[in-house]
Parts: C-alpha cells; structure tokens; sequence
C-alpha cells in the first residue's frame, strides 16, 4: 500500500465496523459460558477476530451499564474497580430467544456487508469475496475437530454443493 493509500484509508479508523445491537449479541453469547469483566470481554473479542478488531471502553462500558439498567445482566462481584458481570435469568431469556431466530441475526449483518459492497468497484469486489472465503475456510479448518460427526457430515454435504459451485465458477472465468 502506498503512503497516498495509506492516508486515504486513515480516516476508516473512526468507522463503527461492528454494529452496536450485534455487539450487545456478542456480550450476550460471551456471559452464557462465564462471568467477565469489560476488559476480558474486549480481550477475548479482540482475541477472536484475530486481533483485527478490538472493541472500544467507549463501546463495551455504556453497553454493558444499559444492559445492566435493562435488567439483562448483573453485577455478581466487583474486583477492585473492575465489574464482573454475568447474564440474568432474564437476560438468558431474552438471548435465548434470540439465538433461535439466528438466521434473523445472520440476515441483519449481511446488511452491513451489503451496503460495504455498493462501495466498491466490480474489481474491489471479487477480492473481498476471495478474501472472505479464504477466511471461512481457514475458520472451518480450525473448528472442524469441535464438530459432531452429524454436523461434519453436514457440513461436508455444503462444502461439496459449494466447491461444485466453485469449480463452475473458475470454468466461466476461462484460462
């Protein structure tokens, strides 16, 4: 990347990349398996996004106080200064019905995704999505030893349909 790039991309920081509802769903999914401070919440997302992104006080503070002000999650001790909160029976609840209807969740952040692409030209575009799928793959390769024997199979059966769908795709592009 050029220095001229580099500068034009500068202003990018300052961009909300994950939007605030899905990361309440993010805190939300974090407190069903243990209690967490704000800082470990920001470290393991930071941690799960391979350091690519790391969530702001700025961001995780109000959010958790307005979760905890809605009744979601609570305060179980404090350390220090630090909160350790954990979801509420209300909170389990409410996310509960929440990730059930993970296809609505999965629609929505398609969104944001969306609206990125109609920024870029038809070029920018095939390397986002070449990006994305060197992702999944190297995402599925890292989980495929958590997975059931019924949804490797299944996963499998998608995996074929879609590398079918690869290999007619790279025929069409031609040599």
């Amino acid at each position: 990347m050029t220095p001229a790039e580099s500068e034009n991309c500068d202003n990018l920081k300052d961009i909300q990349f994950v939007p605030r509802g899905f990361l309440k769903l993010l805190i939300a999914r974090l407190l069903t398996k243990r209690e967490l401070t704000g800082t470990q919440i920001m470290e393991i997302l930071e941690e799960r996004s391979q350091g690519k992104w790391r969530p702001s006080p700025g961001s995780i503070y109000p959010l958790l106080s307005s979760l905890e002000e809605h009744g979601l999650i609570k305060t179980v001790r404090t350390d220090g200064r630090s909160k350790i909160y954990t979801l509420s029976e209300k909170g389990h609840n409410h996310f509960k019905e929440t990730f059930k209807r993970k296809g609505d969740v999965e629609d929505r952040t398609r969104i944001h995704r969306a609206v990125w692409m109609q920024m870029l030209d038809s070029s920018d575009q095939a390397i986002f999505h070449v990006h994305g799928i060197r992702m999944a793959i190297e995402h599925l390769d890292g989980i495929q030893s958590q997975l059931t024997d019924n949804q490797k199979k299944k996963l499998k059966t998608k995996l074929t349909k879609a590398h079918e769908r690869l290999e007619e795709l790279i025929k069409n592009l031609g040599d």
